[in-house]
């Protein structure tokens, strides 16, 4: 006889073992398979009639009473073991920790849906740019989806960035109802808009200027140097190198040209806020927030009372104090500057208007619809408003009843402000033509293709303008024939102011003065940085804006 001792599945004590999940483990009582049946077996039994004990299935007597049950058949139990419910249990945590381990796993599910968040903040900060703001929703949305997507089967990541998401869509919801608020009764959906003057009175800030009797004399009211946009200037300008008299940072980039007003400078900064400088020594009078959306425009300065308009409102200021006249409702108002002449005040929305309002009241004399939108200030001369469209599209209308003398349509875009010099109306399109046309019934006298956009600057003698490959050329104004050029070697980004014999306008970040007969320099100044916005003229000073915030001053003092 062997000594060896018996296996543990051979020995009597696993013949009957208790299963640790609270299940029965049968294992064969000689030998071969170990296989066991785990909890969760639904094992057959024995039901003891008189006590209702389950007995094992080849027990003879119960456990419970001694009855005799061996003439009782086997049946399925009633009762799952306890094991089963345990082993479901842990299935469960199991597969749960698997869905939260694939949803941790996963490239950035959670990541993108964050991205998304940040691209819907960028796209309401966008704001009047509705192309680019369209681009950056759709770019959100996607990446909203494509995050909910990759852990889509994982429930505590769907809880947790579901949360994230509705939280972002309630604030976009406050947010954009706020403003819908704000901007009731403006026309972004009104074939008919109706405004109301407000009048109202805030001021940011004042200061009293040093010396307000030292002003300086010459004006520049509006963009373009005036209701012609010829960009004529009062000057003198400096005749030999300039300096730097001083500099004020705005705190945005200025893309619209400072106007100026009994010695008083008033300019809009990208951020919205308008600023009032003393403009011999650059000391801050007052500041007015305007809005936050980007403005590109210029204000107007006539009898006293700044135009300016930006975001969804366009105001008249008190020009000494900066206080509210009145205000009325305007969708995107900053992008056209203002022009203002014998009591009417010409500005256009991006909805496809365009508005005479009575310089008093803000109060409508007459209102147009538009092919288009119109994004260059229009030009009043005498009984005549022209304006034009980014449909190509010129006109001339009468000023006190908006009624149209005649409309042309010219191949491109038109996105500057047309000119008016004498009987001739010179309009630039996007195709790089530059067209001089009969004021009186919009017949084309010629035509030039020098491949620029820009507003031109004319005295009634030479058209000045740049092109976009970095020439900047001087016409004729009679035939449209090149009388000179002048090599910048960087593209410009303004129309040239014109003083005397000079034409004075940024390329790159140079600020040029070329003769304004032959087209050589007769001098430069190098700013900050590059020059996007128009120069003005007066009084010895030159004053210019910068990308980089910065309004300077030089002279030759």
């Amino acid at each position: 006889m062997s000594d060896k001792p018996p296996h543990p599945l051979h020995s009597s004590e696993s013949q009957g073992g208790t299963n640790p999940l609270g299940g029965r483990v049968h294992t064969p009582r000689y030998g071969g398979s170990s296989r066991r049946q785990w909890s969760g077996h639904v094992a057959h039994i024995r039901r003891c009639p008189e006590c209702g004990w389950e007995n094992d299935e080849g027990a003879r007597f119960c456990v419970s009473c001694a009855g005799d049950i061996r003439s009782i058949a086997a049946e399925p139990s009633s009762e799952t073991r306890p094991g089963l419910a345990l082993l479901q249990k842990r299935l469960e945590r199991d597969r749960r920790q698997h869905n939260r381990k694939r949803g941790n796993d996963a490239p950035g599910g959670g990541g993108w849906i964050a991205v998304g968040a940040v691209l819907i903040a960028v796209a309401l900060v966008v704001g009047p740019d509705r192309s680019l703001s369209l681009l950056v929703w759709i770019a959100a949305v996607a990446a909203a989806l494509a995050g909910i997507w990759q852990i889509r089967r994982d429930q505590h990541a769907m809880r947790l960035w579901g949360g994230f998401l509705a939280a972002t869509a309630a604030l976009v919801l406050v947010f954009v109802g706020f403003r819908a608020i704000y901007a009731s009764g403006t026309f972004a959906d009104n074939d008919e808009p109706d405004i109301n003057a407000t009048p109202t009175s805030t001021v940011d800030s004042a200061a009293t200027p040093a010396n307000p009797g030292n002003r300086l004399s010459g004006n520049v009211t509006m963009s373009g140097g005036g209701p012609l946009h010829d960009s004529q200037m009062p000057g003198p300008a400096p005749t030999g190198s300039p300096i730097l008299a001083w500099q004020v940072d705005t705190g945005g980039e200025l893309y619209g040209a400072p106007a100026i007003a009994d010695g008083i400078l008033y300019v809009m900064s990208k951020a919205g806020i308008l600023h009032a400088l003393d403009a011999e020594s650059g000391t801050e009078i007052w500041r007015h927030t305007v809005t936050s959306y980007v403005t590109r425009a210029t204000p107007a300065v006539v009898d006293g009372t700044v135009y300016v308009g930006a975001g969804f409102t366009f105001s008249a200021l008190d020009a000494a104090t900066g206080a509210e006249r009145w205000s009325i409702p305007l969708q995107y108002g900053g992008q056209a500057s203002p022009t203002v002449r014998d009591g009417l005040v010409i500005v256009s929305s991006q909805q496809g208007w365009i508005f005479a309002l009575e310089a008093e009241s803000g109060e409508i004399a007459w209102r147009l619809p538009t092919e288009g939108i119109v994004f260059g200030a229009a030009s009043i001369t005498g009984d005549a408003v022209i304006y034009a469209t980014d449909e190509g599209i010129l006109y001339n209308v009468d000023r006190q009843t908006g009624v149209s003398n005649w409309r042309i349509t010219l191949p491109g875009a038109i996105y500057a402000a047309p000119v008016v010099t004498g009987d001739t109306v010179l309009a630039t399109t996007q195709a790089g033509e530059l067209y001089a046309l009969d004021l009186a019934s919009g017949d084309r006298l010629w035509s030039v293709n020098y491949g620029g956009a820009l507003p031109p600057a004319t005295d009634g003698e030479v058209v000045v303008l740049a092109a976009s490959d970095g020439g900047i050329y001087g016409l004729d104004a009679a035939t449209g024939e090149q009388r000179w050029l002048y090599p910048a070697g960087k593209q410009s980004l303004t129309a040239p102011a014109i003083t005397g014999n000079l034409a004075i306008l940024g390329a790159g970040t140079s600020l040029l003065a070329l003769d304004l007969n032959t087209g050589e320099a007769v001098w430069y100044f190098l700013a900050g940085d590059t020059i996007e916005s128009a120069a003005i003229v007066t009084d010895g000073f030159v004053f210019f804006g910068s990308r980089d915030g910065f309004l300077n001053a030089i002279s030759e003092r």
